[in-house]
């Protein structure tokens, strides 16, 4: 029995996701997304990291050894041990500036306020350029470098 098993990945903010979801209910796949792996369910998201050993435990516990899933999301530098199980790699890219916009509306669901206003927020200062003084960078921004 062949099996069917993909990876799509790509930057933030480009589409993998959403196109690893699409893909999934296109060839009657279930879907799966390294984020719920990487981080440990938070109130807010995004605040606490699982270890590398638990995220591939729970991986091999809900899919990996089953014959077809999608897989969206990136695995760099901790999922290496599962890249010979792929059938098939999907590279997404996009635009920068549609990058950063996605990146900015999703702070702004994930978090309800923008990077700059919301307590703790993730602003950072760039390094200034011959033009100018150094201005702020969000997490957005600084992942979609």
């Amino acid at each position: 029995m062949r099996s069917c098993r993909i990876h799509v990945t790509g930057a933030s903010g480009s589409g993998v996701t959403t196109l690893g979801r699409a893909l999934a209910d296109a060839l009657a796949l279930p879907h799966h997304d390294t984020d719920d792996y990487y981080w440990r369910p938070t109130a807010p998201p995004y605040r606490e990291k699982r270890d590398v050993v638990e995220r591939l435990r729970l991986m091999q516990e809900m899919f990996l050894d089953r014959a077809d899933w999608v897989l969206s999301g990136g695995l760099d530098g901790w999922g290496d041990s599962i890249i010979p199980m792929f059938d098939a790699v999907v590279f997404v890219e996009a635009p920068t500036e549609i990058r950063l916009r996605r990146l900015r509306e999703r702070e702004a669901r994930h978090f309800g306020a923008t990077p700059s206003r919301r307590e703790g927020g993730a602003m950072r200062k760039r390094k200034s350029s011959s033009n100018g003084p150094p201005t702020t960078m969000t997490a957005a921004e600084r992942a979609a470098t």
